[in-house]
């Protein structure tokens, strides 16, 4: 069993998922968890110069709320390598044993892990992305068929 388990969700969770989540991880005996909520934000961040923020800027709003740029100017380039202006995510908090410095992080680092392309900054991490393309095939599946369990199939 891990030693930590971290949830990635684009919308709320409902307390009685919640409450699965976590009777489950009891069951298992994972103690330590983080249950996150990454969302598109209409909110924007604007510096002083020609580029935008930079790729793994972090605001905090709340204790539990926060903005994270995953796409972004980059220091190595020198510049920003995108084609629009970088739309952050939200970060909600909703149950945490990590800092909100460790769960950014992470989530930065897999945006980086789309080993199905070659852009180094995807917007969502591969938690995200990758529950999207599974979601993407499974719809076509017929009410008798039963789904594939292999990542393999869905990629």
């Amino acid at each position: 069993m891990p030693g930590r388990l971290v949830l990635h969700k684009t919308s709320n969770y409902y307390q009685d998922e919640l409450d699965g989540f976590e009777q489950a991880m009891r069951d298992l005996g994972i103690t330590e968890y983080d249950i996150i909520t990454v969302m598109e934000t209409e909110l924007r961040f604007f510096r002083n110069g020609l580029y935008p923020p930079v790729r793994g800027s972090l605001f905090s709003l709340t204790t539990d709320r926060h903005i994270l740029y995953t796409r972004g100017s980059v220091h190595q380039y020198e510049t920003y390598p995108g084609m629009y202006i970088p739309a952050p995510l939200e970060i909600r908090i909703v149950k945490r044993a990590s800092s909100i410095k460790t769960v950014c992080k992470e989530i930065l680092g897999l945006t980086k892990m789309n080993w199905n392309n070659t852009q180094f900054d995807n917007k969502y991490p591969i938690t995200i992305g990758c529950a999207r393309k599974v979601g993407e095939i499974m719809k076509y599946i017929g009410e008798n068929e039963t789904p594939k369990e292999s990542y393999a199939f869905y990629m």
